[in-house]
């Protein structure tokens, strides 16, 4: 999923330190408060794909089943009444069929009982309404073997297809995949397959379930989907309020089925300033707050936290290049041309610019001085933690001669001779990623003065829509994993249908077939050598800049408890934790 925050690779040495000084008291004891920049994208599991939005559904639906404590391997039942495997008669044919007895006696929200029908609409309604942008493709794939319901603005998805991949037989739903797929239980632990309220999105306008109306609801607008602002979970927190751009508050569900929630309140909350951020964990009007890199060690000073440390992040951090810059009215662009006022929607197409690009970025600096050495070198979007990393890669240096070389190969010389000029947008609040693109900047100025790239802070959800909409010339965006394998980094960055590919323009159809290939292939070898042709395609294709895997700290007011690491964890379960 897009990363906002420092996320959850390999499973890392977790440890907390705190001030041995007592914990003072307790201030609004029954709510927990999360203060961050980042603003909620949607509340819909089929559309949203950040961890902002992701963090908040996670805590007012459920899954299926989830992971088990830190592990990346095993499983606990949630929804369902266990986890299913090839003893107990839950996996079968081979991996091609998994089976899950659902669990009785839940209610949503609304008061509606869960029923296996409710399992089946919720995998089939996201294969159906498919949000631009959404991870719908993390069920289609697995079921159809495709990335999406549209070719373009055409739907092409066979209802028949979709609906006979998920049965419902008595108590049990059943999952018939394509091809055996290996993270597919991983895929099921994630927000994007919580289950949903049929008859609640049905009575607020919402699919009704039949194949009659199915494409009526396909591809909604942005803002449109049904439960953009609405929930009917079965989780232990209820939707209370939302303000957007400015906070989340969850109530804790009285009715929930299992162990019900310490506090009863959970609210994310919008601050973008630092200094605001860090006095109200400080003093404790926050129990627990985003703090970037740049101020860990002022942080690590202070009394009265518990702090986790080191904690390596199953992600990446990186800069793409968009080689289809939407260019009607597009403010971000100039001029649209290459006359030194802006650049054309094909700016990026060029491979000497996007080379040139590479070798522009000065990755030592921005690992010791902007991250202060928060986060490891990568080459590829194949981090270490995965398997067939390729440790022997090699990312382009930072070496502004070699810049002005490709910059001058570029579109026969006219862009060395003309200059340009866009604009690269950071989310508002984010200081390393203002940080970056100002560095950016002012190097591409040092090998050019005609070159000129305006850097300008806008609200996050703001800036999912502009990727989406393929108005945004480069950008900086973060990517935390779905599930832990290979094909869950390759794809989105590689595939010419996968999220950053498609909205950066991306198309190679030897990447396609790789992908599609390795993401099905059982065979170890064989993997092995797909994923390091795709990691070399990468850089000989340069596709974009991958700065950094996370190694970040997470901090904790003292008197807050129960806090569980996990590598691909989106934001917090506010359900841990307790302020004692």
């Amino acid at each position: 999923m897009i990363a906002l925050l420092i996320l959850a690779v390999s499973m890392p040495m977790l440890f907390a330190s705190s001030q041995e000084e007592a914990v003072g008291e307790v201030k609004n004891p029954d709510t927990f408060v999360y203060v961050s920049y980042g603003t909620v994208d949607s509340l819909d599991p089929a559309k949203a794909y950040d961890n902002a939005s992701g963090g908040c559904i996670q805590n007012m639906n459920e899954t299926l089943i989830a992971f088990k404590g830190e592990s990346t391997t095993e499983f606990v039942p949630v929804l369902a009444e266990e986890v299913p495997t090839v003893e107990n008669g839950g996996i079968l044919d081979g991996g091609k069929t998994y089976r899950f007895k659902i669990r009785k006696g839940v209610k949503f929200h609304s008061g509606n009982p869960l029923t296996p029908e409710d399992v089946k609409y919720s995998f089939l309604r996201a294969m159906v309404v498919d949000p631009p942008g959404g991870p719908t493709w993390l069920i289609s794939f697995p079921l159809l073997g495709t990335y999406s319901s549209r070719e373009g603005s055409e739907i092409v998805a066979d209802f028949a297809a979709m609906d006979a991949a998920i049965e419902v037989d008595g108590d049990y739903v059943q999952f018939n995949l394509r091809a055996p797929f290996a993270p597919f239980l991983s895929t099921l632990a994630g927000y994007w397959c919580t289950i949903i309220d049929k008859k609640f999105v049905a009575a607020n306008g919402g699919w009704d379930g039949t194949e009659a109306t199915w494409k009526d609801h396909n591809g909604p607008e942005e803002g449109k989907e049904t439960l953009y602002e609405i929930v009917s979970g079965t989780g232990p927190f209820k939707l209370g309020r939302w303000e957007k751009g400015v906070e989340l508050v969850m109530e804790r569900n009285e009715n929930y089925w299992g162990t019900k929630p310490s506090v009863s309140k959970a609210i994310y909350k919008v601050v973008d300033e630092w200094a605001t951020r860090k006095l109200m964990l400080l003093q404790g009007d926050a129990d627990a707050a985003t703090v970037d890199p740049l101020y860990y060690s002022e942080m690590n000073q202070e009394s009265g936290l518990t702090i986790y440390k080191e904690l390596r992040s199953l992600g990446l951090r990186g800069i793409n290049f968009n080689q289809a810059i939407e260019s009607t009215d597009n403010p971000y662009i100039g001029s649209g041309k290459l006359d030194g006022k802006g650049v054309p929607g094909d700016f990026f197409t060029d491979v000497n610019v996007r080379t040139a690009f590479m070798h522009v970025w000065d990755q030592e600096t921005y690992i010791s001085d902007i991250l202060d050495h928060a986060g490891a070198t990568v080459a590829t979007p194949l981090v270490p933690g995965l398997p067939f990393y390729n440790e022997k890669l090699k990312a382009p240096e930072y070496d502004l001669d070699k810049a002005a070389e490709f910059f001058k190969k570029a579109f026969d010389g006219q862009l060395w001779a003309n200059g340009f000029e866009f604009d690269i947008l950071y989310n508002t609040g984010n200081e390393v990623r203002e940080s970056s693109c100002k560095m950016i900047a002012e190097n591409l100025l040092a090998v050019n003065p005609k070159f000129k790239v305006n850097v300008r802070a806008i609200d996050w959800a703001v800036i999912l829509d502009l990727q989406r909409q393929k108005r945004l010339p480069m950008y900086y965006m973060g990517w935390g994993a779905d599930y832990p394998d290979p094909d869950n980094f390759m794809q989105p960055y590689m595939h010419s249908q996968g999220l950053f590919a498609q909205y950066g323009g991306y198309n190679n159809p030897e990447a396609d077939a790789l992908v599609e290939a390795g993401a099905i292939e059982t065979d170890n070898a064989k993997r092995k050598e797909i994923y390091y042709r795709l990691q070399d395609l990468w850089l000989e294709d340069a596709v974009g800049i991958c700065m950094h895997q996370p190694i970040g700290n997470r901090y904790f007011k003292d008197w807050v408890k129960g806090y569980v690491w996990h590598p691909m964890e989106n934001q917090y379960v506010y359900s841990q934790f307790s302020k004692e």
